[in-house]
């Protein structure tokens, strides 16, 4: 298994990012998974793109991959990064060079004068991407909107934030050269799939107690997230995907596990990093769901097939 070691990474950060997962995820691939050719790798729900950018550094054999998510404006940033890469890079380091000297006052009133700009959505492509990703360095929230859909995170009065990180942008840049971008349903990059083609599947989780989630995809999504994993199987393609526990909050909650009962399920730790005080973040478990097969040497002679570690 090579590593091409770009440093590419998210360059945003957004709920449920998967960067400390990466090893147990990487573990819980296909055994035959390097040695697979001419690999097609399709991540219908991409977020930030932690899995993405670990993958595509990885796996030399992936020569073709499809990312998508419902949020526009995450996938215009990523058609940004991609393909006006030096440009952003500009614009963000003229944002950062007027943001950084102002005391905290001006750079409270900066902050909203900016994100009053992102909400009016006036400017193009290149303007908006910027100002998605100053706001999303800057604010207490990577991604939230009101009712209006307008996006409404607030200043996070952080000391000295990165706004342009030019190192990334220009990796992430590369390695998104071989990747299509689309923005909507999940079902879309079904069209996608052909030979040896890979989904990894990392949807809005359910909600289980108090946890912060997506509230338009409820249960009935879900099954209908599960009877495309379905069609998956059906044509023979492999996939991995991840959800909530909800047995973690309430033991007769089994939703979870008996919609993909059919499937490989395994429980696996992690902790809550929606809240941002530390001391209140609650140890989580979460499922794994597979298509096949593969042990997960991590889980090996642990109690329940569990795995305890940092989210």
């Amino acid at each position: 298994m090579a590593s091409l070691n770009i440093g590419a990474q998210p360059f945003v950060k957004w709920p449920g990012q998967k960067s400390q997962h990466l090893h147990i995820l990487t573990q819980a691939l296909p055994s035959d998974f390097a040695e697979m050719t001419d690999v097609t790798y399709i991540e219908p729900f991409v977020g930030g793109g932690a899995m993405l950018f670990h993958m595509l550094q990885t796996y030399p054999n992936i020569k073709r991959a499809i990312i998508n998510d419902s949020n526009l404006d995450l996938m215009r940033a990523y058609n940004t990064v991609r393909d006006r890469s030096k440009e952003l890079i500009a614009e963000l380091k003229q944002i950062q060079k007027e943001f950084l000297p102002l005391d905290e006052e001006e750079r409270q009133e900066y902050f909203n004068e900016m994100r009053d700009e992102f909400n009016a959505r006036l400017v193009g492509g290149l303007r908006h991407s910027a100002l998605f990703i100053f706001l999303n360095k800057t604010s207490n929230a990577s991604y939230r909107t009101n009712g209006n859909g307008k996006f409404n995170g607030a200043y996070n009065h952080l000391h000295n934030p990165v706004i342009c990180d030019e190192r990334t942008i220009l990796a992430d840049s590369k390695l998104l050269q071989r990747v299509t971008i689309v923005c909507g349903d999940y079902e879309k990059t079904y069209s996608e799939a052909c030979g040896n083609t890979f989904f990894f599947l990392d949807p809005p989780y359910r909600p289980t107690g108090k946890r912060h989630q997506h509230t338009d995809f409820n249960d009935k999504e879900q099954i209908r997230l599960k009877k495309f994993c379905d069609l998956l199987s059906f044509r023979h393609f492999q996939w991995m995907l991840t959800n909530s526990d909800g047995k973690c909050q309430d033991p007769d909650d089994t939703f979870m596990e008996q919609l993909y009962r059919n499937y490989n399920v395994e429980r696996i730790w992690s902790k809550n990093a929606i809240v941002a005080k530390p001391e209140k973040r609650e140890k989580l478990s979460e499922l794994l769901v597979r298509n096949f097969s593969r042990e997960i040497l991590s889980l090996r002679d642990v109690n329940c097939r569990q795995l305890s570690f940092a989210f």
